[in-house]
This record gives structure tokens, C-alpha cells and sequence, in this order.
């Protein structure tokens, strides 16, 4: 595509754009997955190679791999949005992206913000004035990119494998491209970004809800909701975080999650993330087929993007669950656009032995009346079992129930009582 160059002008007041980086300056940084699929990642030299280009108007920072394609013959492509005070050198330097870009064959895209951003560097994904022609804003830049990486054929880009990942006013960006565009995107990866619909002023605060926010976000997709049915949602943010409020990480997952119809709520598996520090806990929403949104906390990162290994660099924590990994394999696994199998293709017959026509004569030697449903035990221990979260340290960690949002206390080793009143809610009961 051509290369464009316009004018923009600023959408908010400088006060509001103020405060947010007034926060972002101010906070202080250190130094999934139902079980990631695909290939294990293993530390070694880059396969491929980052170029600086400019596409469709923007400065970009290209990984192009040199392996294969995992999946479906041919590759996909991974956008990846920084923050404020943060470049996409430092997402290329330092965000660990090339060993998940090897094991897999995907492409991956680091954008800088048009014209530096609307203020060092910031993506514009504020209000509820988005649309995908707007010349003014930046959201048709980045559909602009998408079009012009498709169009070549040195790439050979699936356009059902299109993700988007980022960090702060990236993650706010990318939630806000998701509802725009959802027929692009297959994936979209939030780290810690304010909802869609709030203003820039209001990121040390949840100032929305899940059914504003619902709107906002169908509104914004108008006459592409029926790509909502196939759409992928990553959310992913650190326990320390004291620059965006921690409850918009949860109010995005539940948003996203309300909007596919994805009602099965259960404990994500932490056991097969990797990196320098994957300790955390989570939730994974599930349809009838399978998962659909992954919210995954992880401990002791404060407002950063969690690269799980590496040098970092501005914002980035090396420090951290890999967060490349850990998106990539939930979108690859889990991706409603394509009918390939990654990995080995299942065998078309099962192996499991029928039915036994006759009943077993033993009997349990217990049989519980029925199915736990209320558990009093430690804050700790229903944050792991997934049905509690918590934000900041022991002893002053405040807890909530999952679902309803009840305040359980503070800290780990307070015990509450938890009762399972519907599909992933659990409320505060005096006693189970």
C-alpha cells in the first residue's frame, strides 16, 4: 500500500493525557492457557531476523522467521503494541519474542504509535470515537498494516491467523481493535490496558462496567459481531501493578468472555507456564468447544510486559511468566479459524475401550450426597483454586471472590468461606 502521511490532531485534553503519564512515570518497575500446545520452547540463537521498516506509514520493527509454519501451511502474524514512555525497539530488544516466533513460523510486527503517539509514545485508545476510517485516530493504521503484511507474498501471512498483543495504551489499543475489527483479529493479547470506552484520565481507577463496556465494544464492531464466534482473548497482568487498576484486567476478561458466550469458568492450569518467575494463578473461559478467554496474574510483576526472559528494556520484565509463549500457545491451540490440528493429527478412530455391558459389582467406599459446592479454607487456597484473586503482597493483599467481587479480607492465611452459586461465581457465606 502507498505510504501515508497526515496530520492528527489530539483527541483529549492535556489533563487527562497528563494524568496518565504522570502515572506511568510514576510507577516502579523491578531491575493462558489450558496447558501451553505446541512446540516446547527451548533457549537458542534467533532463526530469523528483525528489520526496520516503514509499512503502510509506520515505523516497524519485522521478525520474519526462517522456520516453518506450525500450522495450517502457513504463517502467522503476531502485532504487538507498546506502551507509553516505552518504543517498539524495546519490544523488539527486549520483549523475547523471536524463540516463540521460531517454534511456531509467525511473523511478528512491533508498530510505533504514528507521530510519536499522541504524547511519548501513547496509543490513542481512549473514548468511545473509534472507528475504522477515522483518518484522525489511530486505529486505521493499524488495519492498514494488517492489509499491507497480508498483501505480500514473501510473507505468506494466513488472514486467519492474525493476532494483537500490548502492553498499557497498547493493551488498551488492542482491546479496542478487537471490538473494532474482530474479523481481523483472531487473538488479541491485554496486558494490562484500561477498558474500552474509558478516558485517559481514568486508569487508576475501574470507571466502567461490564455491560458499558459490552456495549462499547459491540458498538464498535457493528456489522462484524458475527466474528465475535471465533475470537480469542488473552488477558495477563502483574500483582504489583500500581500504574492501571488491577480490576480493569478482570473486567476485560469478563467482558470479552460475556460477549463470545463462553460461561465456564474454572482454574487455569499454571503448571506448564514457563519463564524466569510463572508463579500466579487464573481463569479460563470456556464454550461448548472448548476455551476462549485466559486471565493469568502474575506474582510479584508490577506494570511491565512480561517477557519471562531476555536483557528487558524500558517497561519489560524479564522477570516474569513468558508472555509470548504463553499467548502464542493459546491462540494456536485454541484458534475457531482454521480446521488444521497443531501438532500430530489426531487418529480418526478413538482407542478408548467401549462400554462394559455389564455394571462394576464393587461400590466406592465412600460416595459423597453431592457435588462440593461451598469450601472454607485460607484466602491463599481459593486464589489457587480459582476461586478468589488477589492484588499486592502478604499481609496486605486485599481478596475477592470470583464472580461476585466480594471482599474476603486481607491477606493469604485469612480463611473464608466460598459458596459456588452459578457458572464462576462464588459467594461470601458465613459458614459452608
Amino acid at each position: 500500500m502507498p505510504t501515508r502521511s497526515r496530520a492528527r490532531r489530539t483527541l483529549v485534553p492535556a489533563g487527562l493525557l497528563a494524568a496518565v503519564l504522570t502515572a506511568v512515570l510514576a510507577a516502579t518497575l523491578a531491575a493462558g492457557v489450558v496447558g501451553l500446545v505446541g512446540p516446547a520452547r527451548q533457549p537458542a540463537a534467533a532463526a530469523g531476523s528483525w528489520t526496520q521498516e516503514t509499512v503502510a506509514g509506520l515505523g516497524v520493527r519485522l521478525y520474519t522467521p526462517t522456520t516453518a509454519p506450525a500450522l495450517d501451511g502457513r504463517r502467522a502474524l503476531m502485532v504487538t503494541l507498546h506502551g507509553c514512555v516505552q518504543t517498539n525497539a524495546d519490544l523488539a530488544t527486549g520483549g523475547n519474542w523471536q524463540a516463540t516466533a521460531d517454534a511456531y513460523g509467525m511473523v511478528v510486527a512491533a508498530p510505533a504509535a504514528p507521530d510519536g503517539g499522541v504524547l511519548l509514545g501513547c496509543w490513542d485508545y481512549y473514548d468511545t470515537q473509534h472507528s475504522r476510517s477515522a483518518p484522525a485516530r489511530h486505529d486505521d493504521d493499524l488495519l492498514a498494516l494488517v492489509d499491507a503484511l497480508l498483501a505480500r507474498p514473501d510473507l505468506d501471512i494466513d488472514p486467519d491467523q492474525v493476532y494483537l498483543s500490548g502492553l498499557s495504551s497498547g493493551g488498551g489499543e488492542t482491546m479496542v481493535m478487537g471490538c473494532l475489527a474482530p474479523d481481523v483479529f483472531a487473538g488479541i493479547g491485554i496486558d494490562a490496558g484500561p477498558t474500552v470506552g474509558t478516558t485517559s484520565g481514568q486508569i487508576s481507577y475501574v470507571a466502567t462496567t461490564q455491560a458499558q463496556a459490552t456495549s462499547t465494544c459491540t458498538g464498535f464492531a457493528g456489522s462484524h459481531t458475527d466474528a465475535f464466534d471465533t475470537q480469542l482473548t488473552s488477558v495477563v497482568h502483574g500483582s504489583d501493578d500500581t500504574t492501571v487498576a488491577p480490576g480493569y484486567n478482570r473486567l476485560n476478561a469478563e467482558v470479552m468472555a460475556g460477549i463470545y458466550g463462553a460461561t465456564d469458568a474454572s482454574a487455569l492450569d499454571t503448571s506448564t507456564l514457563t519463564g524466569a518467575n510463572p508463579a500466579g494463578s487464573g481463569t479460563v473461559w470456556s464454550d461448548e468447544a472448548g476455551p476462549r478467554v485466559s486471565l493469568f496474574t502474575n506474582t510479584g510483576v508490577a506494570h511491565a510486559w512480561p517477557a519471562g526472559a531476555g536483557p528487558g528494556a524500558s517497561y519489560v520484565d524479564p522477570d516474569s511468566v513468558d508472555y509470548p509463549a504463553y499467548v502464542t500457545g493459546f491462540f494456536f491451540g485454541n484458534n475457531r479459524r482454521t480446521d488444521a490440528t497443531l501438532g500430530q493429527t489426531p487418529d480418526p478412530t478413538p482407542t478408548t475401550s467401549p462400554t462394559p455391558t455389564t455394571e462394576p459389582t464393587s461400590t466406592p467406599t465412600s460416595t459423597p450426597t453431592t457435588p462440593a459446592s461451598c469450601w472454607t479454607t485460607t484466602n491463599a487456597e481459593h486464589e489457587a483454586a480459582g476461586r478468589a484473586v488477589s492484588y499486592g503482597n502478604d499481609p496486605y493483599n486485599p481478596f475477592y471472590a470470583l464472580g461476585s467481587q466480594d471482599y474476603l479480607g486481607q491477606g493469604d492465611a485469612t480463611v473464608t468461606s466460598l459458596e459456588l452459586t452459578s457458572a464462576g461465581r462464588y459467594d461470601l457465606v458465613t459458614a459452608c
